[in-house]
């Protein structure tokens, strides 16, 4: 196992979520195909062709090389693009050209996909082994002047999220705990601490309506975002990693309860107390658009978050994990993609990639582009991107460098992916 046993088990929960994508197309349903369904596949619109570094492929905007090994994805806030290298660099691209705009020294690898809040970038800076004190980076988005940072001297630590005037910290341990952990609430003007709380290890956050919620291991805690009062806490155990969206004073996850794999829970926001289950099949990822609540796993189907009743459910399964909807339309993932009518659940479309890609997640559609991430058996398993006319249905392109890749990251004109020590832009 590798030093740090913290970065192991995001690497597998990250693997695991495309992985349960391609697993959860295996339960297929065997009903007729309606009328109104179209299918695509890989062979009839072409094959994916290798982009070796050096050779562009039309649908490539740029390439940048930054010289070091990309260890934190690049994220977009439109004009800007930022990312973060092993040798502890962190480099604002401009998302035009992919032109070097400014670059800081941390000295250490950065840890995190970086955070942007007004004028402010969030990283966070360390080495990879047992005992390494985790560092948080604040810079000036501008101009990459160092704003502040934030070093309480407890292990690694994890960016959980940030409003206007508030970023919050979790800090990690090597055994994972339900208890034992800090979380920070830090001025985004000069990082000075507003607040500390107990938590555990934490799988992930949420912030809602004034109120961050943290999935730790084996519990749940609720703060007020303002003043750290605890609101609540409940022991959770067998978390769906991922699964926790809040919404309308609800707070929604999946986990096993008793015998039962993979139940959804509606939880009251302000006390934690459940106010309804959805237990038909296993529920393994969700998102919400527009006051519905999309569910996935052995089947796709679309909730009211408040009070847990079901609006529809599709025979098919599927992977909803941050699913866009666009012009009605839920794009969901699995071993292949579908497009559902997002009012009824009625399948209107399905593409299927080649055949050597288990599992295909939709990332972001941006017009009339539906941006796909993937996942294979063999390594390197994030291998190909798809981009995919959501009007014909069809592949518009298959990015490939015959390497690993980052998750895409999506702004309103383009995909950004990273890998070895290259970004590169896609149209």
């Amino acid at each position: 196992m590798p030093s740090s046993r913290r970065r192991y088990l995001r690497g597998c929960a990250a693997t695991l979520g495309l992985a349960t994508a391609g697993c959860l197309g295996s339960n297929e349903s065997t009903e007729p195909t309606p009328e109104k369904t179209s299918t695509a596949t890989e062979s009839e619109t072409g094959t994916a062709t290798p982009t070796q570094t050096g050779q562009t492929e039309p649908f490539v905007a740029w390439q940048q090389s930054l010289d070091s090994v990309i260890t934190a994805p690049p994220i977009s806030t439109g004009s800007r693009l930022y990312v973060g290298t092993e040798s502890g660099t962190i480099k604002s691209l401009a998302t035009v050209d992919g032109s070097q705009q400014w670059s800081y020294d941390a000295n250490d690898p950065i840890r995190s996909q970086p955070k942007h809040v007004r004028n402010t970038v969030f990283v966070i800076s360390g080495k990879e082994g047992l005992y390494e004190d985790h560092v948080v980076v604040a810079l000036d988005a501008e101009t990459g002047a160092k704003q502040w940072t934030f070093a309480p001297g407890e292990w690694w630590l994890e960016l959980l999220g940030a409003t206007e005037d508030m970023v919050y910290v979790g800090t990690n341990a090597d055994t994972p705990s339900k208890q034992g952990q800090t979380l920070y609430a830090l001025a985004v003007s000069d990082g000075s601490v507003q607040w500390s709380g107990e938590v555990g290890d934490q799988y992930g956050a949420v912030l809602d309506n004034g109120t961050i919620y943290v999935a730790s291991r084996g519990r749940f805690y609720a703060y007020d975002t303002e003043t750290g009062e605890q609101r609540w806490a409940t022991d959770v155990s067998d978390y769906y990693s991922q699964t926790m969206v809040a919404t309308d004073g609800t707070l929604c996850y999946a986990a096993d309860v008793v015998e039962t794999h993979g139940t959804l829970l509606g939880v009251a926001a302000d006390t934690g107390e459940t106010l309804w289950t959805h237990e038909e099949g296993s529920i393994a990822s969700t998102t919400l658009h527009d006051g519905t609540l999309y569910v996935g796993g052995t089947h796709v189907a679309a909730l009211d978050p408040t009070t847990g009743e079901q609006r529809w459910r599709t025979d098919q399964s599927g992977y909803v994990k941050q699913a866009p909807v666009q012009n009605g339309t839920l794009y969901t993932g699995g071993d292949v993609v579908r497009g559902h009518d997002s009012s009824t659940g009625e399948l209107d479309w399905t593409w299927r990639p080649e055949t050597n890609i288990k599992g295909v997640v939709p990332a972001a559609v941006v017009s009339d582009t539906l941006y796909a991430d993937s996942w294979s058996d063999g390594d390197p398993r994030n291998r190909f991107k798809f981009a995919l006319d959501t009007n014909a249905e069809t592949k518009r392109w298959a990015f490939d460098v015959e390497r690993e890749l980052t998750d895409l990251s999506v702004d309103e004109k383009r995909a950004y992916a990273a890998a070895d020590d290259t970004v590169y832009a896609l149209e």
